[in-house]
Order: structure tokens, then C-alpha cells, then sequence
């Protein structure tokens, strides 16, 4: 009953616009972002970006796996990331060039980060999150959205996305030894990262 209820006042119009143009608003913003620096550093930093506003059953599932109240105002009060938007750049240091362009945004408001890229998670998992909020304003009210920004690398997001693929359905993730061989992968794939990074800062001097 308390799930249809929360689906229910999710899914309403005016709160999932709320949250599309807190993401539209980020989005717009990271763009230019995108090309000051490009004309900073005569070379593009963001290769995609991409957005989505998490589905009512994903939510309840988050809520229900921390232990909170499966009801709307938990899920807006507390849950960080119901509206996400993802940066994929091409290395590693353009990660914090974008990051620190966006800490610079007057209109926003950073609430939280978390550098997994300093210390990834136990799967292997790397990535720069930033917690932000937006104001939105409609007729004489502005209500501050939380938009969750994650910052990767070309690299850093391949194997995020076939981490994802092989682990999920099947919850894999969950076996030692797949543990243990992703951990690896994300070790060398890391590794690539960075040798990439050191060939182009060679190429730029030369």
C-alpha cells in the first residue's frame, strides 16, 4: 500500500518536472562548462553526457535497503540521487577541471562529495559524485533540487558499464572469485588511465 502510495506522488507531473529541470538546468550548465574549458585547454573534455530521473521502484528498493520509511517524504528528504546526471570525459585530471568549474556555480549549492577515484569502492568501482542543489523556481516559490553529478573517465566508465552488465542480473557481484577478478580489471584498466593521460600530456609538449 505505502509503495503505490509513493509511486503515486513520485510519478505526479509537477514532481517529476521539478526534477527534469533541475536536470535540464545541469545539464545546460555542464555544457558550457564544456566549452570554456575546451577553449582553456584547445581540446574538448566531456565525450557524453547523459540523465535520468530514478524509477518510483527504484527508490522504494533504496529506501527499504537503508532501513528508512517507505514513504514520499523520506525518499525527498533523503535520498540524494533520485535525479542523476552522468559526465563521461576523455582522462582522468579532466574529472576534477569539470568538478571545480562546477563548485564554482553562484546558483549552486554543493552538498556532498565522494571521491571514489582516491579511494574506489571494494568492487573496483571509481568515479567523482557530487551532490548539488538546484534552485528551481516556479511562480513566487524556489525549491532547492538535489541533483547527483557523476564524474568518469572514458576508461572508468567502461568498466562501470560491464561491471554492471555481468553482475547484475545474475548477482554475481556477490561470488569471491568475481569479486576478486573485477577488482583486478578495475586495477588495470586504472592503470591504462593513467598511461593515456601521460601520453597526451607528452603529445601537448612536443
Amino acid at each position: 500500500m505505502e509503495t503505490n502510495k509513493i509511486k503515486v506522488k513520485l510519478e505526479a507531473p509537477m514532481v517529476q518536472a521539478r526534477y527534469q529541470y533541475a536536470i535540464d538546468v545541469m545539464l545546460t550548465r555542464l555544457r558550457m562548462i564544456d566549452a570554456d574549458l575546451t577553449e582553456k585547454n584547445e581540446r574538448p573534455l566531456i565525450r557524453n553526457l547523459c540523465s535520468r530521473i530514478k524509477t518510483a521502484e527504484s527508490i522504494v528498493k533504496k529506501l527499504e535497503r537503508k532501513e528508512r520509511e517507505v514513504t514520499f517524504e523520506t525518499a525527498v528528504n533523503t535520498l540524494n540521487d533520485i535525479a542523476g546526471v552522468r559526465v563521461v570525459c576523455y582522462f582522468a585530471d579532466d574529472i576534477y577541471q569539470i568538478a571545480d568549474a562546477v563548485r564554482r556555480q553562484k546558483d549552486f549549492t554543493i552538498v556532498k562529495e565522494k571521491n571514489y577515484i582516491r579511494k574506489p569502492k571494494k568492487s573496483g568501482y571509481q568515479s567523482l559524485h557530487l551532490i548539488v542543489e538546484v534552485p528551481v523556481t516556479y511562480l513566487d516559490k524556489t525549491t532547492a533540487v538535489r541533483v547527483e553529478i557523476q564524474i568518469r573517465s572514458v576508461a572508468m566508465d567502461y568498466w562501470a558499464e560491464l561491471d554492471s552488465q555481468m553482475c547484475y542480473k545474475k548477482d554475481a557481484g556477490k561470488l569471491e572469485a568475481v569479486e576478486k577478478a573485477t577488482r583486478e580489471y578495475a586495477d588495470v584498466i586504472a592503470g591504462v588511465d593513467q598511461k593515456m593521460q601521460e601520453l597526451r600530456k607528452k603529445i601537448q609538449k612536443m
